[in-house]
């Protein structure tokens, strides 16, 4: 049985804490995915990001982590979002996965990753350089 922790968040993350929660004596993998807000997009420049969450967003991550742990071979997984005000270089989202072996620790890191991406109901708005911003994740 795969234990899982996830959250939403307004508070910082710190990746390092999350990773080291997410240590188990029974995994020798232990992989961290941290996703931090980035300087540019599409060749525009970002200063600082707003998220924000549906409030079944704490729901639905916790399903996707659900739905990756069912897998064998995982140990542990630990999923956090940041929502609200973030500058460049602050973390937005971590996920580790620990396992026995490191295959399918990355495999459930990326498949989490890519599944948060595609139907986490938080959405961003980048404040960019120019004074003006962009919405993105809006359906």
């Amino acid at each position: 049985m795969t234990d899982i922790r996830t959250g939403i968040t307004s508070e910082p993350l710190d990746a390092a804490a999350i990773t080291q929660a997410a240590a188990d004596p029974r995994c020798g993998a232990l992989v961290t995915f941290a996703g931090v807000v980035r300087n540019h997009d599409a060749g525009t420049q970002v200063q600082a990001i707003d998220y924000s969450a549906h409030p079944s967003a704490e729901r639905v991550l916790a399903r996707i982590a659900a739905g990756i742990g069912e897998r064998d071979g995982l140990g542990r997984i630990e999923a956090w979002h940041c929502i609200g005000h973030l500058e460049v270089g602050d973390t937005a989202m971590v996920v580790v996965v620990a396992a026995p072996h490191r295959g399918p620790a990355f495999a459930a890191v990326t498949d989490l990753v890519d599944q948060v991406k595609a139907e986490l109901p938080v959405w961003k708005n980048q404040q960019l350089a120019d004074g003006t911003h962009s919405w993105s994740g809006i359906a």
